[in-house]
């Protein structure tokens, strides 16, 4: 009998541990609450999402025991137009995100890209970005961090970057026209990641990295691929499932 059981448990922790290795570094599904990707995404949707596609992680832990992390070799980076899933970096005020959120919107600027909202047209480098809708609102010119791009700082610049460099980790105060981080006075920052820029397909009915800011690498968890069910208050939407995502 204790051999049956133990049998048992053994047969259950292993495929308690296959399930979470699966969800947690090759595919994932969620769920699309908002119109914010319409017409390409709808709220209702449901999405299966390759996570291994950009570099999997290990789970960080498993029956509250920690693991070792790892992440494996990405197959391919991240490029323009991709649908991308990722942890919500948090609100502009925010150093450390309150609310535990996974966000669907698309890949618009890579590292070191200059995006702008100019009468309406998105532009990337300078150049009209593509088949997006036009925006009711412009936006500035703004260059997507890179890993090592410095940042030049004074007592102009400070608010505009003091959550972006406590976000990569760095402490930052202001005394005066002095600005220490991590506790030396310094006139520059060299940052530390890489980062990306994405908008909501519904332009005009999306919060993304206009309102919140950039998303840092290691927040992307994968690519939207398919949508594998979709159901909405007009029932199920048997003509949306199987689309693949572009």
């Amino acid at each position: 009998m204790w051999r049956t059981i133990r049998d048992g448990t053994i047969i259950v922790f292993f495929t308690l541990f296959f399930a979470t290795c699966l969800k947690s570094c090759i595919i994932d599904a969620y769920k699309i609450p908002t119109a914010s990707m319409s017409e390409t995404l709808v709220a209702g949707d449901f999405l299966l999402v390759n996570k291994f596609i950009y570099g999997a992680r290990t789970p960080q832990k498993f029956l509250y025991i920690s693991l070792p992390h790892f992440q494996f070799p990405k197959l391919a980076g991240i490029h323009r137009g991709d649908v991308i899933v990722f942890e919500f970096p948090g609100e502009p005020n925010e150093a450390i995100p309150v609310r535990n959120l996974f966000l669907v919107k698309r890949c618009i600027g890579l590292p070191g890209d200059t995006i702008d909202i100019t009468n309406g047209t998105v532009h990337l480098n300078g150049l009209n970005a593509g088949a997006l809708q036009k925006a009711s609102k412009d936006f500035p010119i703004t260059v997507i961090p890179s890993k090592g791009m410095m940042i030049n700082l004074d007592s102009t610049t400070f608010t505009k970057w003091k959550v972006f460099i406590q976000r990569e980790g760095s402490s930052v105060e202001q005394h005066g026209n002095i600005i220490l981080i991590d506790g030396q006075e310094l006139s520059s920052y060299v940052v530390k990641k890489n980062y990306y820029f994405a908008l909501g397909d519904n332009i005009n009915n999306s919060a993304d990295s206009r309102a919140w800011g950039f998303i840092p690498e290691e927040n992307v968890v994968g690519k939207a691929m398919v949508i594998y069910w979709s159901k909405t208050d007009d029932g199920i939407q048997w003509n949306r499932i199987g689309t693949l995502i572009r």
